[in-house]
């Protein structure tokens, strides 16, 4: 079975944040499947949520506290999740749904596009694609 690993940001523990991933109180992770399966794996605190935004080292905190995750979604395209895509092995994914269900149902329906991307960071390729995922399309 294959799996990807997302993150979502959240100050509620129901709907993704308005604001940056790193902006958020926690982060709530989940493995998605080609079975068509999610799981909830767990919730994190921020811990890199008063740095200073604009910090690289806001980033780097951020990306260790969730070095198993393969995706970070977020509903705006930041700047560190332009340098995220340009920079890392993880996949930034911006998406309009609001509460988590919906959230995980549209990357479900583009679980194969999503998980061609993740394989290919994994294999250590690096790119600007971030893919943006409308839940009215």
């Amino acid at each position: 079975m294959r799996k990807i690993r997302i993150c979502i940001g959240s100050d509620d523990g129901n709907t993704i944040a308005k604001t940056h991933l790193g902006d958020t109180n926690k982060f709530y992770c989940f493995d998605l499947s080609d079975s068509a399966e999610s799981l909830f794996v767990d919730e994190r605190v921020n811990d890199a949520k008063k740095m200073d935004h604009a910090q690289t080292d806001k980033m780097k905190s951020i990306i260790g506290q969730l070095k198993d995750v393969d995706v970070f979604v977020a509903q705006q395209k930041s700047p560190n999740f332009i340098k995220i895509a340009r920079q890392t092995k993880y996949q930034p994914v911006v998406v309009d749904a609001e509460n988590f269900s919906a959230i995980i149902a549209l990357l479900q329906n583009e679980f194969e596009q999503l998980y061609s991307y993740v394989e290919r960071r994994r294999s250590g390729e690096i790119f600007e694609m971030i893919p943006e995922l409308s839940a009215g399309s």
